[in-house]
């Protein structure tokens, strides 16, 4: 398994960043499947490979992992910072596509998953951009508007810019509680139920979180939600068990997610 360490600029968000790939060497084939993996809060691109065999798994696989960074984003278009979600969905992919032309740029070999705020991401990404992904992994997320207030753990941490700066809320959304966004495209209740009225394709769900986790009672949420809904058309997937916000689950599932894979 080849391992790549990159940086590049991205218009997108107006500034250089990086990138850690993961490449099979043994795939001589064309259209190799790629999965987007996203950190979760406080994370960078390295984190899934410090602390979990995420390239041995997809080495097994025979797929590319694509582990950008981007900070305490939500992996959105930020209200007060740089449009994580453009360049996620629509720009990087292009980027993997130069580099390596050997990768699937089709929807049936894309993926994408994350833990804690990268799986909220990669759920919020999968739901605006269903025509782009074949399958999600969301992985312990209580980033879930509007479920937000569901989470056991309570408000946000300190602005960044100090006493009186904008709020994280208000970086990211705009808004003082990302709940109050109920209705709008970042509702991913919302946009699940609109994207199978509109007719979209619809990528497949695998959502794990631990009983002890503080986004246990979010994800409850999300499974009443997509298990409520006619026919199953994400067919929506849900694992628990004794478990709370660590890597050893996270590693445990990631694994689990990429077997399921196609």
């Amino acid at each position: 398994m080849a391992f790549i360490n990159m940086y590049t600029y991205s218009s997108a968000l107006h500034l250089q960043t990086r990138l850690v790939v993961l490449m099979p060497e043994s795939v001589e084939a064309q259209d190799i499947p790629v999965l987007y993996l996203l950190h979760g809060g406080g994370g960078n691109s390295m984190s899934w490979m410090s602390h979990t065999s995420i390239q041995r798994y997809a080495e097994e696989k025979g797929i590319a992992v694509v582990l950008p960074a981007a900070g305490p984003s939500r992996w959105l278009d930020m209200k007060l910072g740089p449009a994580y979600g453009q360049y996620i969905a629509e720009e990087l992919p292009q980027t993997i596509k130069r580099f390596f032309p050997k990768t699937s740029d089709k929807r049936e070999h894309t993926y994408i998953g994350g833990l804690s705020m990268g799986g909220g991401g990669a759920l919020h990404l999968a739901m605006l951009y269903p025509e782009r992904y074949a399958a999600v992994c969301v992985l312990s997320t209580s980033s879930v508007i509007p479920l937000e207030h569901l989470r056991t753990i309570k408000g946000y941490p300190p602005p960044p810019g100090g006493e009186g700066a904008p709020s994280l809320p208000q970086i990211h959304l705009g808004v003082d509680d990302p709940d109050e966004l109920k209705g709008t495209k970042y509702d991913v209740l919302h946009q699940s139920v609109r994207n199978i009225e509109e007719g979209k394709p619809l990528p497949r769900i695998f959502h794990a979180v631990g009983t002890e986790d503080h986004a246990f009672e979010v994800g409850l949420a999300l499974r009443r939600h997509f298990t409520s809904l006619e026919g199953n058309p994400y067919r929506y997937e849900f694992y628990t068990e004794h478990a709370a916000h660590t890597w050893d689950f996270w590693d445990k599932y990631i694994a689990k997610f990429i077997s399921t894979l196609p």
